[in-house]
Order: C-alpha cells, then sequence, then structure tokens
C-alpha cells in the first residue's frame, strides 16, 4: 500500500529541483513504461490504479518478474503529469557516471528549449544507435515529462546520456579524437561535407544557434541547404537529416 509520504514524494517529482536533488523521476504512460520494462533498466517502482489492471490485462508488466503496487484513482490524480492519464507510472533513477571514454558517435545537444525538439532528437539517436548524448544545462531538462513523452522511452536505450555544463562537454571533447561538427546556417552542404567515422555533432537552439564557446570547438560546421521558401527548419528534423547523412557515410 501506497503510503501518503510516498504519494508526496512522487507528485514533487513533477518539478526539476526535486528530480535533481533525489536523481529520481515518475515516468507516465503505457507505451513508455512497456519500453522501460523491455530495456532491462532497474525500475524502483511500478504503479498501477484497477483501472488500468482491468482495461489492459495483457501488458507486459502482468507477465514479467516486475512487482507493482495498486494506486487510487484519488492519488492518481495527484501524480499525474498528463490531462487524461494511463493511470501507469514506473519511479526510475536518473544521472549516473559519464563514460568519457567514447566510442562511437556523439550528440552535442545545445541550448534546444523545447521539450518535444529534445524528445524526437533523444528519439532519433536512439533509432541510429547513437548513445553518447551529452545535453547543455541551459536546455530543458532531460527528464522533464515532455521530453520523456515525446521521446517515446529512448531515455533507457542510451547508455551515456547526460545534462552538464557547456564546460565539461568541452573537457570531454578535448579529451578524445573526435572531429566536432557545429549545425550552422552557413556551413557546407549536408551533401557534401567528409565525414570521418569518428565524429561530434552540436545542434544548437533554432532562434539563437549553439552557444558561442560551443562554436569554438567545433573544426566543421555543417548546414541544409534550403530548396523552397521556408525560413527555418525544425531542430529535430534537421537534426534527424543530418544523423542520416552521418550516419550513411
Amino acid at each position: 500500500m501506497i503510503t501518503k509520504n510516498q504519494i508526496k514524494f512522487l507528485k514533487s517529482l513533477s518539478q526539476k529541483k526535486h528530480r535533481i536533488e533525489n536523481n529520481k523521476c515518475l515516468i507516465e504512460g503505457k507505451r513508455i513504461v512497456d519500453e522501460l520494462i523491455q530495456s532491462g533498466r532497474n525500475i524502483e517502482q511500478i504503479i498501477v490504479s484497477d483501472t488500468f489492471i482491468k482495461k489492459n490485462p495483457d501488458f507486459i508488466l502482468f507477465n514479467s518478474e516486475h512487482q507493482y503496487e495498486i494506486i487510487s484513482d484519488d492519488d492518481v490524480k495527484k501524480i499525474k503529469n498528463t490531462e487524461n492519464s494511463q493511470e501507469i507510472f514506473a519511479l526510475v533513477a536518473t544521472g549516473g557516471s559519464i563514460d568519457s571514454n567514447l566510442e562511437g558517435p556523439v550528440l552535442i545537444l545545445n541550448n534546444i528549449s523545447d521539450p518535444g525538439n529534445l524528445g524526437s532528437l533523444l528519439r532519433t539517436a536512439s533509432w541510429y544507435n547513437i548513445n553518447n548524448i551529452f545535453v547543455s544545462d541551459n536546455s530543458v531538462d532531460i527528464y522533464n515529462p515532455k521530453v520523456v513523452r515525446s521521446s517515446m522511452g529512448a531515455h533507457f536505450y542510451l547508455s551515456n546520456l547526460h545534462q552538464i555544463k557547456n564546460n565539461e562537454i568541452i573537457s570531454i571533447l578535448n579529451k578524445s579524437n573526435f572531429v566536432v561538427i557545429a549545425a550552422t546556417l552557413d556551413g557546407v552542404p549536408h551533401r557534401d561535407i567528409s565525414i570521418n567515422k569518428k565524429w561530434a555533432l552540436i545542434l544548437g537552439n533554432e532562434a539563437h544557434g549553439i552557444d558561442r564557446e560551443m562554436l569554438h570547438i567545433a573544426s566543421e560546421s555543417v548546414s541544409i541547404p534550403r530548396l523552397g521558401n521556408m525560413e527555418s527548419l525544425n531542430v529535430a528534423i534537421a537534426g534527424s537529416i543530418l544523423i542520416d547523412r552521418f550516419i550513411g557515410s
């Protein structure tokens, strides 16, 4: 049985400061909890309502070794982060140690403010098996509920995902021999750029671009030439195009 103090704690995780203080986040939604279970990541607690159990008797949870606790409808209302909650939640640890011995490509997400864009980029990275993701601390919180929902569970497959300061990212890259490439408006056209197998791609804010100190570590820049009349390309779409180009090289 879940106590009032536990409910209070779970509710507090809707705020960034409490997620950071406790190195935990609350995941919500059937599809995302499904991905979490299948990822094999350690789960501290799974919580469901009677309504969810009745509606989803064949859900993966009920055919696994994971234990779960039942929550009342009133308590669901206290901890949910969506208007129409599916009434299934999971508590997972965040953080962990940074692996600075980088193998494979690296994705740097700099000052990405929109949760949907950040989540979509994490999803793309997971699809292309890019496991080294460093997100600047001036970006939206990587465990913001909207980011987690839009990533569709990608967080749980990324082995080296961290949100850290620009100088920490720079320090990691300086210790590696990766070619750092910045996505800019005036870079080499993406179809023409020569890709080293060990690359790190920096994507920045649509309106403001990449922070100056991050641009300074890039040895090359890449762009996607505009063929139509639109003034800009969504960073999640642009990032996906570039990742596909780089991975396929």
